[in-house]
């Protein structure tokens, strides 16, 4: 069986779903249940949007105006032909696949979009964050080394590397052998357990009252948590069905 190979994807952007100024990949592998390198990675460079970079994306990544003058268009971005795009890794990796979609470049019908940002919340949603930086704290074993890594956290190669020691760690904790077996946990992954954000951020789904349920599903426009939503008040409500026909019974 041919070795599958997965693409650890970042971008950084010039303002939130904005165009691509940087890109890099890290070509990774499965071998007897741990992820390797398979090189040490390619650098795309950098582009120069069509719209300046805004203040909050400068604050991020360090990146200004200045120094995309003289580089490509970001149109121009594309994944070299000899890379294999069937499986795209990244945190909140929708976000750099939008970013990919501005471009020129038109992306395979078929591929697996895996999620590190998904994956991460399953595995432990109590945390109080789940941004790249923090999960490295995390699940690191030297956190001074960590704090030195992360000091060129948002360039896109940092991030990369970031990224693969998370799902290095997945990886080991759910026993993936293969890049199809990572890819079923991760899509699997999407659907929340627990929520994310605004009041009920922490609280499982389980455990929420039903009119808040369908409080959220009628606000969300989140697929994957509306899923999630619906699924459970069905649940409830086919529980609570069989409780009346238990509570009918003559005998």
């Amino acid at each position: 069986m041919d070795m599958q190979i997965g693409l650890i994807f970042d971008t950084e952007t010039n303002k939130l779903h904005g165009e691509i100024i940087e890109a890099a990949v890290l070509e990774v592998f499965i071998l007897d249940g741990e992820l390797r390198l398979l090189n040490a990675g390619h650098v795309f460079g950098r582009y120069k949007p069509s719209e300046s970079i805004c203040l909050g994306a400068m604050a991020t990544h360090h990146i200004i105006d200045e120094d995309l003058e003289n580089c490509p268009p970001a149109s121009s971005f594309r994944f070299p032909s000899d890379l294999d795009t069937t499986y795209l890794i990244g945190h909140n990796i929708d976000y750099d696949i939008d970013a990919v979609k501005k471009t020129d470049y038109i992306l395979p019908e078929k591929f697996h979009a895996i999620c590190t940002l998904a994956m991460a919340r399953r595995l432990w949603p109590t945390l109080e964050t789940h941004t790249l930086s923090a999960l490295a704290y995390h699940i690191s074993h030297d956190r001074d080394a960590t704090r030195e890594h992360l000091k060129d956290a948002h360039s896109a190669i940092t991030d990369c590397y970031t990224t693969f020691d998370l799902l290095k760690v997945i990886v080991e904790q759910q026993n993936i052998q293969t890049m199809d077996e990572l890819a079923k946990f991760a899509e699997s992954c999407r659907y929340p357990t627990h929520i994310f954000f605004g009041d009920f951020k922490g609280c499982a789904i389980s455990d929420m009252e039903t009119d808040d349920l369908v409080y959220l599903f009628a606000k969300t426009k989140d697929k994957f948590l509306k899923s999630s939503l619906e699924n459970e008040l069905e649940h409830r409500q086919q529980e609570h069905m069989f409780n009346s026909d238990q509570e009918s019974l003559p005998f």
